[in-house]
């Protein structure tokens, strides 16, 4: 099972308690204003995994929630049939900047 990375772009601040709320956006934003400090990636192909792994790093870095923005990466297999080649590709992971609200 991947463990979260952390690249750092901002400030630090100090780190939440175990069991605080993480907020988690996904096709929205927040509506209050906030500062993106860091972004987290888990590279693991199951997405609760990857998304527990990610909230738990957050509350590590001190933020108060998350935005979603993407996968990770991908990963294919090719099949030649014929003079063609059948393609399936399947993406992994999960990506989300981490955010402090003002």
């Amino acid at each position: 099972m991947a463990k979260a990375k952390v690249t750092h772009f901002g400030d630090s601040y100090p780190p939440k308690e175990e069991d605080s709320k993480i907020d988690v956006y996904v096709t929205n934003k927040p509506t209050q204003e906030y500062t993106e400090f860091a972004q987290i990636t888990c590279g693991d192909t199951n997405d609760q995994w990857s998304l527990e792994q990610i909230t738990r790093k957050a509350r590590e870095i001190g933020a108060d929630g998350i935005i979603i923005i993407g996968k990770v990466g991908s990963s294919g297999v090719g099949v030649p049939i014929g003079t063609s080649t059948y393609v399936v590709n399947e993406e992994y992971g999960m990506t989300a900047v981490e955010i402090r609200y003002k």
